[in-house]
């Protein structure tokens, strides 16, 4: 049995010297091999390099926002630029423009982000310590919003909306509707396409005819309430329950806030409610209704009616003398026949009479019996 041993012989320094030796050997006595030991090379940490401030990161998904955009792909869909930088930016931006949402805007813009009013309504949702833009850029990272970029934005603006007096102008030469009049830009603002505006002003009309919009606070809020339930259908063409949801509470709030709701209305109703007599008795004296026109008295005859032929006869057999057996009499007296022959005779008679003779009435009131 031949055995295999390993010999490590380390080449020696000079006594006194702390030098290390420049190489180790490795001598295989069985292949009578001598082979030099390379050492191992240790590799170093990527470092991922902030392309605002300069910073180097260990960590490119802790420190760097996820991007849906293809301009990132190969920067494992990162932004080469850090939160803080981000959000930074974001506050110079909400300093120049005045707005958080016109900065959020212009950041989506210059990084290729999704935008949509949800996004910005959902990053508002959030305690004042927490950054928004990393809040709008979560939300934007959601599944319904998987692919979309500023590019997608772009191509749902350039449908039909209008976002200034020149789209207002080039809707007025293709449309004859609402548009004809800047008031409804005035009064809705812009972003909406023009069957947007037909929907909002319809919604704020049909309000109009059923409930009182009495100031400008109430007014606000109703125009709020149309604009609501317009979102509320998008939502519902995009399947966007969560959405919606959010919507329909807002709209809740919006109606409470309005005085609005049902309960609130039945409670108002009820409040204004009066019996008739009341009702009656303030008509009188706060704006009495006036006599009708002489023309205008009876004209279907039922007062006549019931004055002469019902009280007047009535007063007439019960023996009493007023006004409506007066009336009676003066009425009665137009159809009575006065036969001077038939006064001596008996009821028999007359009825005999009556019957085998015809009464005729002549042109100049004498009455003939043939």
């Amino acid at each position: 049995m031949i055995r295999k041993e390993v010999v490590i012989i380390t080449k020696g320094r000079p006594r006194g010297s702390f030098k290390k030796p420049e190489s180790d050997l490795k001598v295989d006595v069985v292949k009578n091999k001598v082979e030099a030991i390379k050492p191992v090379e240790k590799q170093e940490k990527i470092k991922y390099k902030c392309c605002c401030c300069g910073t180097l990161y260990d960590n490119l998904e802790k420190n760097f926002p996820f991007s849906q955009s293809a301009f990132f792909k190969g920067n494992n869909n990162r932004l080469p630029i850090c939160n803080s930088c981000f959000d930074e930016m974001t506050s110079q931006y909400e300093d120049l423009l005045g707005s958080s949402d016109a900065a959020i805007k212009r950041m989506c813009l210059h990084w290729d982000m999704y935008v949509e009013d949800g996004l910005f309504t959902s990053s508002r949702k959030i305690d004042a310590s927490r950054s928004r833009i990393k809040a709008y850029v979560k939300n934007c990272n959601m599944t319904q919003y998987a692919g979309k970029t500023f590019d997608t934005y772009l191509k749902e603006q350039e449908s039909n909306a209008i976002n200034n007096l020149d789209d207002l102008a080039d809707a007025q030469e293709k449309s004859d509707t609402v548009l004809s009049e800047k008031n409804t830009v005035r009064v809705w603002g812009f972003g909406f396409s023009p069957e947007e505006f037909t929907y909002l002003n319809n919604q704020y009309s049909d309000w109009k005819a059923k409930v009182v919009i009495d100031g400008k606070a109430r007014e606000s809020l109703v125009r709020d309430l149309c604009v609501i339930k317009m979102h509320q259908q998008n939502a519902i063409k995009a399947k966007d329950i969560d959405l919606y949801n959010k919507l329909q509470k807002t709209y809740q709030d919006t109606l409470t806030s309005a005085n609005l709701k049902p309960v609130q209305e039945d409670n108002n109703d009820k409040a204004g409610e009066k019996p008739m007599g009341v009702m009656i008795d303030m008509f009188e004296n706060e704006q009495p209704i006036p006599e009708p026109l002489e023309c205008w008295k009876d004209v279907d005859g039922i007062m006549k009616l019931i004055t002469v032929y019902f009280l007047g006869h009535l007063c007439k057999m019960l023996g009493f003398k007023n006004r409506f057996s007066k009336m009676y009499e003066d009425e009665m007296a137009k159809y009575r026949v006065e036969i001077p022959e038939l006064e001596e005779l008996d009821d028999e008679d007359v009825f005999e009479f009556l019957s085998n003779n015809t009464f005729v009435s002549s042109s100049d009131g004498d009455n003939d019996v043939k």
